[in-house]
């Protein structure tokens, strides 16, 4: 028969090592999990490239309103850790399709030989054909070509989220707003995606065949295009594709085409793409730029993206008032459109009216409880407005002087040309980049010839609109990245850069047939007819040397021009040679 006093020692021994056990046991398991929580990878954010084609954002609205959808998407994320976004542009639109992409896959590999990529996007079609031909760049990473041109292309290598034209929206809206709509004239160009579109619209258009009569100008040079534009009237209208040559390859950029033919045109003009929508554009059923960059930003964050999501009514107030246009889709957004103070500025009013009601309560409080303070206090903030109203006003006056006496620096009153300090200062910029990248500028110096017997037989009012004329021509044959400049009484001075002697050439040869055209009249009514002649250089880019100055190569190349004007005014005038 067991001892009951050792049946008790031994209860009372085992609750104290029962209880030590499961306390080793607990403490195990925590530091098991602690171990596992050190040892495993922390969470890596995702790196993701995209590629620009069109440049930066200054040179192109259209990547500003990519810019802009991006920021609003990603704006409503709560980050634990960002995402790594690596952009890089192709400088298309400043130095043409071909040498943006030059070397750009060496560029790249060597630039992020060290990033590991989630994904590569491409915005618009000149970084999607990079990218689709060289498959060996980064790869294994997940390709998405957005906005890219081709809507049946199924890359090997990627997801395709072109945008999906609805034409016959587009056409549909058009009827809608203007009833009387019976004539569409199409402006788009003779590229690939021009004429993929404009197969598109033919197709969209075969619903309305009996009440709309549809013509496509996609084979014009600008004049014809300008003329056709200049014939139209009631129960017309335009619909407006990106156009980035004409029928002689004549290269401009679609916003610039844009406002040209908004300039001239005297009926509605529709476009396909919200970046078009300028001063005297309508808008209509377009592709809308922040969708397309809110797409980018769905990928950026590893979500599906929706191609089909990426267009929408958007109009031009100023535009549909001009044209009288009504019956605008309800889910229409408006652009520019007047608002009233109180839509523009209400939280701003609420926050100004609440902390006046603020103020007031406390001036309140301090007038009952310290009235003999209350003259000083006034004249404390009257004091403190007064100066804060004179640094503004002081402030302002000065920015209005420093712009104005810049302006008058750089700029000759006549003609509104660059003056001679406005042409050394970009001419010693733009060699000294040439002589860096090893690019060719050339120089064109301009005189109009007899124009003392000009100022002499007509007086010197004939002689400012001769110098007025010709700076007019100058602007006219001038493209965006060209200089002009008024060098000194009747001499210009045209710096192209970029730009080799032959084509410069050509360039002088149309500005000579261009003035010759002239007639100037005179106080007495005569017309006076006008010639130049012109002197052409360009430099020849070698690797810099440290012995030569750039001042150097600024003299040898005015130096040369001017020989070249001088044999022009010798050789018989009207002329163009060169040096």
């Amino acid at each position: 028969m067991p001892c009951p006093y050792l049946t008790r020692l031994r209860a009372a021994i085992r609750l104290p090592c029962l209880s030590f056990l499961l306390w080793l046991c607990c403490n195990a398991a925590v530091h098991a999990q602690d171990l596992a929580e050190i040892s495993a990878p922390r969470f890596a954010p995702r790196q993701v490239l995209v590629l620009y084609s069109l440049g930066s954002d200054a040179s192109s609205q259209w990547q500003t309103l990519i810019h802009k959808g991006m920021s609003a998407e990603l704006a409503n994320e709560n980050w634990r850790l960002a995402p790594g976004i690596y952009e890089e542009r192709l400088d298309s639109v400043r130095v043409g399709e071909q040498p943006a992409i030059a070397g750009l896959e060496t560029y790249l590999q060597t630039k992020y030989r060290m990033v590991r990529f989630d994904a590569i996007i491409t915005e618009n079609y000149l970084a999607a054909q990079f990218l689709s031909q060289h498959p060996a760049l980064f790869p294994g990473v997940p390709r998405y070509y957005v906005n890219q041109g081709r809507q049946d292309w199924v890359p090997a290598d990627g997801i395709n989220l072109d945008v999906r034209h609805d034409f016959g929206k587009a056409i549909a809206v058009m009827l809608q707003v203007t009833p009387r709509l019976r004539h569409i004239a199409v402006v788009g160009d003779g590229s690939a995606r021009g004429q993929a579109w404009i197969a598109a619209i033919r197709a969209a258009i075969t619903p309305y065949q009996d009440r709309l009569k549809v013509e496509f100008w996609d084979h014009l040079s600008q004049e014809e295009l300008w003329r056709r534009t200049g014939t139209l009237g009631e129960g017309s209208a335009i619909y407006l594709l990106p156009v980035y040559r004409d029928e002689l390859g004549q290269r401009t950029t679609p916003p610039v085409m844009a406002r040209d033919l908004a300039a001239r045109s005297a009926v509605p003009i529709f476009t396909s793409v919200e970046s078009l929508i300028l001063p005297g554009v309508v808008g209509g059923y377009v592709i809308s730029g922040e969708k397309v960059g809110r797409t980018i930003a769905r990928i950026l964050l590893g979500r599906t993206p929706d191609p089909d999501g990426m267009q929408a009514y958007i109009f031009d107030d100023a535009a549909v008032q001009r044209f009288g246009l009504r019956n605008l889709p309800g889910e229409a957004r408006i652009l520019n459109r007047p608002q009233g103070v109180w839509a523009q500025y209400h939280w701003q009013i609420i926050a100004g009216l609440s902390l006046i009601a603020l103020q007031a309560a406390l001036i309140t409080a301090l007038l009952l409880a310290q009235r003999s303070r209350r003259a000083s206090v006034a004249a404390l903030h009257a004091e403190r407005d007064m100066l804060e109203e004179r640094v503004l006003q002081r402030t302002l006056e000065l920015l209005v002087a420093n712009s104005r006496l810049e302006q008058q620096a750089t700029t000759d009153p006549l003609t509104g040309l660059g003056n001679r300090r406005m042409m050394t200062l970009r001419l010693t910029e733009e060699l000294e980049r040439a002589q860096r990248f090893g690019h060719t500028l050339s120089l064109l110096m301009i005189d109009i010839d007899h124009f003392k017997r000009i100022n002499d037989g007509h007086g010197h009012d004939a002689g400012d609109r001769a110098i007025a004329a010709v700076a007019q021509v100058l602007r006219s044959v001038t493209r965006g990245m060209d200089t002009a400049a008024r060098f000194g009484g009747e001499e210009f001075v045209l710096l192209m850069p970029e730009t080799p002697l032959p084509v410069a050439l050509e360039a002088a040869e149309r500005l000579r047939l261009a003035a010759a055209s002239l007639r100037v009249e005179c106080d007495d009514g005569q017309l006076v007819s006008l010639t130049i002649s012109i002197g052409v250089t360009s430099n020849t880019p070698q690797p810099t040397a440290p012995a030569r100055r750039e001042a150097d190569h600024l003299t040898d190349l005015l130096i040369r021009a001017d020989q070249a004007l001088y044999r022009a005014k010798h050789g018989g005038r009207d002329r163009v040679e060169w040096s």
